[in-house]
């Protein structure tokens, strides 16, 4: 069993039986959550700054000739290899991430090792374009896990309402009067499985903004693969959409922090298919806000 799995699972084993455990377990994706660096540590990426883009390749800019868009962050494909990424990242070069201000549109542009790149570039507008400071980031990896409402629940459980009625629902602590009186099943006198997996975050992950590579995205609204189905005209009763959305997967997450707004405590991520991050394809780019 990988490190990153081993705390995580021998918790939840404590939690639930093993018929419920072990399927939830198998379930788990590990996340490289981003922080920025302090002294000594590995360096992944960084946020902000300027894009430093080669010679012949233009800023980007939303739709055809619209407003510059802002660079947010870029990553090192070579040195998040060593974090065990569940999704298929290159194994060298870097990835460049740009938004519109209001997140409506997205860029990704992937740069080969050994690019020649420019140091300084005159940002081709003011406020749009806003330049955030340049901050490097390191990273470490963590287990992530699905919201009940996730289609990869469905594919282990059967039923979305069965998984959560047995799974999240489920109370796996008592309180101190229910514990006196000796009964398990005292219903509403407990904590949650899902209060559990809350509490499991808050103690043990690190702690900070939640930029994130790969892994499950932070589920304040439904997930980035649902959007993206729904986005494309997918009816969530069509036998498709499931499939769909289960093809869509968290490229980057991105936190308010570093000058960075997105909303009403925001997250933002750039949502991308796995066919077409297979195929090294980043020209659709599904970029997903949520927020409070």
């Amino acid at each position: 069993m990988q490190g990153w799995l081993l705390d995580f699972a021998e918790y939840v084993r404590e939690l639930l039986p093993e018929e419920l455990a072990e399927p939830f377990i198998a379930l788990a994706r590990p996340a490289i959550r981003l922080s920025v660096t302090e002294k000594g540590e590995n360096v992944v990426g960084r946020l902000g700054g300027l894009p430093r883009l080669p010679e012949g390749v233009s800023w980007p800019r939303a739709g055809d000739g619209g407003p510059a868009m802002r660079f947010l962050a870029e990553l090192d494909c070579a040195a998040l290899a060593a974090y065990e990424p569940d999704i298929d990242l290159p194994a060298e070069g870097t990835l460049l991430f740009f938004t519109t201000w209001d997140c409506t549109a997205a860029r990704v542009i992937p740069l080969p090792p050994g690019a020649v790149r420019v140091a300084e570039r005159e940002v081709p507008v003011r406020g749009e374009a806003r330049v955030f400071p340049e901050a490097p980031l390191t990273a470490v990896t963590e287990p992530s896990w699905p919201d009940p409402g996730h289609p990869a629940v469905l594919d282990a459980f059967g039923s979305l309402d069965a998984a959560r009625e047995l799974v999240w629902d489920r109370v796996v602590h008592l309180d101190d009067e229910d514990e006196d009186s000796g009964d398990e099943d005292s219903g509403d006198g407990g904590e949650t499985f899902a209060w559990e997996l809350e509490l499991y975050g808050e103690r043990r992950k690190r702690r900070g903004p939640r930029h994130q590579v790969g892994g499950y995205s932070d589920a304040l609204q439904p997930p980035v693969g649902t959007a993206a189905a729904s986005a494309a005209g997918l009816d969530p009763k069509d036998p498709g959409f499931a499939a769909e959305a289960s093809q869509w997967v968290n490229l980057l997450q991105l936190d308010e922090d570093n000058g960075m707004i997105f909303g009403d405590g925001a997250v933002l991520i750039f949502g991308i298919r796995r066919d077409r991050l297979a195929a090294r394809d980043f020209s659709q780019i599904f970029p997903y806000v949520q927020g409070h």
